[in-house]
């Protein structure tokens, strides 16, 4: 008895998924009009990396990652850490279906909300005539 009581109080005082479990789906965005936000605006040349982070509230349902260079011509990707330090993947323009020179996902926690805390995305050059001009955001629903 005093372990079934024991095993039960262990269950209501543990989180149900702890962030170093939290699995995501990642899938091309559907949103055709994201909330405001500020827009980065940079540039970068083949080779080089630039990071970005994001800070998360609590509550957060899912979060749209929007990379847009435009030129379908070079080739940009793009690698999403959690706060905890997971990699959640390296995505590229053909990752969201079209080849137009832009990555544009919704990441979704498999249960309750998105890993509150500072999320870390790098944008690297794969192929890149030149310099490459890009904005970079990241909007939180």
């Amino acid at each position: 008895m005093l372990v079934a009581l024991t095993m039960v109080i262990m269950l209501l005082v543990a989180p149900a998924v702890s962030a170093e479990e939290q699995k995501y789906t990642v899938r091309p965005s559907t949103s055709e009009t994201p909330p405001d936000s500020v827009r980065i605006s940079d540039s970068i040349i083949e080779g080089q990396t630039k990071t970005y982070y994001s800070n998360v509230g609590n509550g957060v349902n899912y979060l749209e990652v929007d990379l847009d260079w435009g030129d379908q011509t070079d080739s940009l990707s793009l690698t999403i850490y959690t706060p905890g330090g997971s990699n959640i993947g390296t995505y590229y323009d053909r990752d969201d279906g079209p080849v137009d020179g832009r990555i544009c996902l919704d990441i979704v926690p498999g249960q309750g909300y998105v890993e509150p805390g500072r999320w870390e995305f790098k944008v690297y050059g794969v192929e890149v005539d030149g310099v490459e001009d890009y904005t970079f955001n990241v909007y939180q629903h």
